[in-house]
């Protein structure tokens, strides 16, 4: 596989209908409110978008390996709502968000196992995980909701260092040591090569059932992660608390960039995918665009822009194939 720089991604490479998809976005959000580009809504779309980025940077490496994690949402949900009952029950803080980190390694190790040993297609495995996780997140709060979380708790989700918000340095750090850990380790070419080709990465003597495990433990975690941020922002835990995001969570991993089909994408693409998706809500907010049209026009937005990328791949795939023809023929 070649290797790009950052730059030709962006500009040239698998990220750039995702980069000028973002930039028309401001730009149109531009024209439609001139308060958009302010520091203080800058602010704010980080702020919105850090959860949903943190939540989909270890589905991204699941996808890269051609798999999917749908309880990624349902997930953040139970351990914010084990963490939540925990902190009320007056345990410290770090065994709080120990245990929900250990809670959401767990589901990633078992949606790992039902796709890497018992083989089940990862949609089905991780759809039924999201039902389970649903449900025990119900049964922990017993249909309530818990209010008014330790202050040195919710920090995490509302305190600020210097002019950052502390979620978005959070997600700027774990943004840093996904990039780190996908494009510069054994582990992360190994990711890359079980997408791009299953049967190649066996024969080169990769060890698959490993590096699947890995992916889901790292979607577990950053879903853990999310989770507990979540619940310090809201200061609040409720077993729905994630529905807002649902199949978000996907769609900034694809609309990143990032094929379902594996092998291609990455965590810089995800970035911009949430930061798109966060845009488009903060722009129909501005505007003051009724609630109960904003998903369908989230949806429309999302689908034209994961079209957009479709048809790129096909074009190039269809570019590719002339010139092996045309150097076929010379030959």
């Amino acid at each position: 596989m070649k290797k790009n720089t950052m730059l030709h991604d962006l500009v040239k490479g698998r990220y750039f209908f995702s980069v000028m998809s973002l930039f028309v976005l401001i730009g149109i959000s531009c024209l439609m409110s001139p308060s958009f580009l302010s520091l203080s809504n800058f602010i704010t779309i980080l702020r919105q978008a850090s959860i949903l980025l943190i939540l989909s940077m270890g589905l991204t490496a699941v996808v890269l390996t051609g798999n999917i994690d749908l309880s990624v949402g349902s997930s953040a949900a139970l351990c914010g709502c084990v963490c939540a009952q925990m902190l009320v029950a007056g345990f410290p803080v770090i065994l709080c968000m120990g245990a929900s980190l250990l809670i959401g390694l767990t589901v990633g190790f078992i949606n790992g196992l039902l796709v890497g040993i018992l083989k089940l297609p990862s949609f089905i495995a991780t759809y039924g995980m999201n039902m389970v996780a649903s449900g025990l997140a119900m049964i922990v709060m017993n249909g309530g909701v818990i209010y008014g979380l330790p202050t040195n708790f919710t920090t995490l989700g509302v305190g600020y260092l210097g002019p950052l918000p502390v979620p978005v340095i959070l997600a700027a750090i774990l943004v840093v040591c996904m990039m780190i850990l996908l494009q510069k380790t054994v582990f992360g070419r190994n990711v890359y090569m079980i997408g791009y080709n299953a049967n190649a990465a066996d024969y080169s003597g990769v060890n698959s059932l490993r590096t699947l495990l890995g992916a889901y433990l790292l979607c577990g975690m950053t879903g853990a992660i999310g989770g507990i941020v979540m619940t310090a922002r809201l200061n609040a835990a409720d077993f729905g608390m994630t529905e807002a995001y649902g199949l978000q969570i996907v769609a900034a991993v694809v609309v990143g960039g990032t094929s379902l089909l594996g092998g291609e994408g990455g965590v810089l693409g995800t970035v911009i995918g949430a930061i798109i998706l966060t845009i488009i809500v903060n722009i129909m907010n501005i505007m003051g665009v009724n609630s109960n049209w904003q998903g369908m026009v989230h949806g429309i937005v999302i689908l034209f822009v994961v079209w957009l990328d479709v048809f790129a791949r096909r074009v190039g795939a269809g570019r590719a194939l002339r010139k092996q023809r045309e150097s076929v023929k010379r030959a």
